[in-house]
């Protein structure tokens, strides 16, 4: 059997975003200087008014991340700028969500040397605030209530004194404010909501627990009863 793949050296295609202005015919030129050696352009998505549109910019190597705004005249600019020495993990650690309301982003990184969340103003490219911090991880996001400004998230290592692997379930501000661990017991967690919302299963257990499953509030992660010890 034989398998084709390109090495280094070899020629490559290469994509990028061509712009058009349609009521004339004529492509506008967007500069490349932000994105000259793309592993991937994803996530195009034009802001309501048609005055610009995003993506996200994938250098090959790994080592730059960008959120990048090209305006209607073509002129490209970068909202988000991720850059590491070494390497940014796009696919276990990333997290790029806009919201369309208010234009802000919520964006995952490890530039203070722990995974964690910040919030950015999506047209200025100003960091607003770092939303989760510490001496954890966050590990993924489930939910962003745009309504109430919440978001739910996954973190490991936020319980002191357990595994920094066990999953834990949280919610937060988007200022970083009201930091809330919705799951307590020594192992790792999965939660199912109530149909209302108001509360949730916590399922937990480890290599030497069999599962615990408890019937929790959402407002404040308090146990209301303990449903099943298996």
């Amino acid at each position: 059997q034989s398998y084709l793949y390109l090495k280094p050296g070899d020629r490559i295609p290469v994509d990028t975003p061509v712009l058009f202005d349609v009521g004339r015919r004529k492509q506008i030129p967007i500069s490349d200087d932000l994105l000259p050696n793309p592993w991937s352009i994803t996530r195009i998505a034009w802001d309501g008014d048609s005055s610009r549109f995003t993506f996200l910019y994938n250098q090959r190597g790994h080592q730059a991340l960008r959120v990048i705004a090209v305006s209607a005249d073509g002129m490209a600019r970068a909202i988000v700028d991720e850059r590491s020495q070494t390497f940014i993990d796009y696919v276990g650690k990333q997290f790029y969500y806009t919201l369309a309301e208010t234009g802000e982003i919520i964006w995952m990184s490890e530039r203070d040397g722990w995974n964690h969340l910040y919030l950015y103003d999506g047209r200025t490219g100003e960091v607003k605030n770092q939303v989760t911090r510490g001496p954890w991880v966050v590990r993924d996001v489930d939910l962003v209530d745009e309504e109430n400004r919440q978001i739910y998230f996954r973190a490991g290592g936020i319980r002191p004194g357990q595994d920094p692997y066990y999953i834990h379930y949280c919610r937060v501000n988007f200022d970083g404010s009201g930091l809330v661990i919705l799951t307590e017991g020594d192992g790792t967690h999965s939660i199912e909501d109530s149909p209302d919302g108001r509360y949730y299963i916590d399922r937990y257990s480890r290599v030497d627990l069999p599962p615990v499953t408890e019937l929790r509030r959402t407002a404040d992660g308090k146990l209301v009863c303990v449903l099943e010890q298996a």
